[in-house]
């Protein structure tokens, strides 16, 4: 019989290896309980952004997602819609019926939408659809008749006598806008203009007239301050503070006044598209819309911005040196060139810093 014997330097050495080993097992069991952890908190959030009844995108969120995409390519269309008659369905046949036919509805409209779109319900039937890139007027409009048709042939109940159709209202970026609110908003517009019309079919905003789309202020409903300051709060603003030009007016008085005599440097900045004479109307548009989301996204938000006229937009760069005004505007002009691609416009532009007003001293 032989004894064998171990130096206790080897037997050491062995206990550390396997003591290791433990240790290393006992870290990939915590990374796996880690990631499950995660992943249960994520499904959590995206069950949190998912409508219980439909299944579809809520409210929570879809700002964020569609301007993120407009960020990175400000191309897109946003169609709204709702039921026809729909308060006639829960009054006639309960609210359970109702319920049904919210669920048909959103089952037509993701058997016609595109894999790439996002769909969402808002609220009561309100229902949006965004398709990002873009799309020709005329795709637009088949697409808007295969939604409208797709969604009535799913509602279509026997013994239901109340038809209920489809109203949509459609705006793209960037003419009819360059992030979520523009865009929600001028749709709106185009839909409350199909409802006055007869209800049962859809309108884009750029079809309506500037006297008509004016009006549309004295058509909000009446509300509480609490209603008006909750839609208020929902808004984030994200790149600088774009403004209608009147309003950029008195900002500029105000920082003459105010701001000045407290040292501080504010860069006076105008964008001119040049040499534009002779150039179709509409593509003068879409080149402003592109360089005016340009100069809002790459701003901060305590900058402000405004459309002068149809070729020219104006901004205000606060605590901003005259070295710097420069760096931040060769970053606005590559964004600008970044997005329009082939079909940029030569733009130029002049820097003036703001002095105290006279009645200052």
């Amino acid at each position: 019989m032989h004894t064998i014997f171990q130096p206790k330097i080897v037997v050491s050495e062995n206990k550390r290896v396997s003591e290791l080993e433990m240790m290393k097992r006992s870290l990939e069991i915590q990374l796996q309980e880690m990631a499950k952890t995660v992943q249960r908190q994520q499904e959590m959030i995206d069950l949190a952004k998912r409508d219980t009844l439909t299944g579809l995108r809520s409210r929570q969120g879809i700002a964020e997602k569609i301007n993120a995409l407009l960020k990175t390519d400000c191309k897109g269309t946003f169609f709204i819609m709702d039921m026809d008659n729909f308060k006639d369905v829960n009054d006639t046949y309960g609210h359970m019926e109702g319920d049904r036919v919210l669920v048909r509805f959103a089952k037509g409209l993701n058997k016609a939408v595109d894999v790439n779109d996002i769909v969402a319900r808002l609220g009561g039937d309100e229902f949006v659809v965004f398709t990002p890139g873009y799309y020709g007027k005329d795709e637009l409009r088949a697409k808007a008749q295969r939604i409208i048709r797709q969604i009535e042939r799913e509602l279509v109940a026997p013994g239901r006598l109340l038809r209920v159709t489809v109203s949509m209202g459609i705006a793209s970026a960037p003419l009819d806008g360059t992030d979520y609110e523009a865009l929600y908003g001028n749709s709106d517009k185009a839909l409350y203009n199909v409802k006055n019309e007869g209800k049962n079919g859809y309108r884009f905003f750029s079809d309506i007239s500037a006297s008509e789309s004016r009006c549309f202020e004295d058509v909000r409903p009446h509300s509480s301050l609490k209603e008006i300051t909750r839609r208020l709060k929902e808004r984030k603003m994200e790149g600088s503070y774009e403004v209608a030009y009147n309003d950029f007016e008195k900002i500029y008085r105000f920082m003459e006044r105010n701001l000045i005599r407290e040292h501080r440097e504010v860069q006076c900045v105008l964008f001119t598209l040049d040499d534009y004479a002779g150039i179709d109307e509409a593509i003068l548009q879409e080149q402003l819309a592109y360089l005016q989301h340009a100069v809002v996204s790459s701003l901060r938000k305590g900058d402000v911005t405004t459309k002068y006229s149809s070729s020219q937009v104006l901004a205000l760069l606060m605590d901003v040196s005259g070295d710097n005004a420069d760096v931040v505007v060769n970053r606005i002009l590559e964004k600008y060139r970044m997005e329009v691609g082939k079909k940029e416009m030569r733009v130029l532009y002049d820097i003036q810093q703001l002095a105290a007003s006279e009645e200052v001293h």
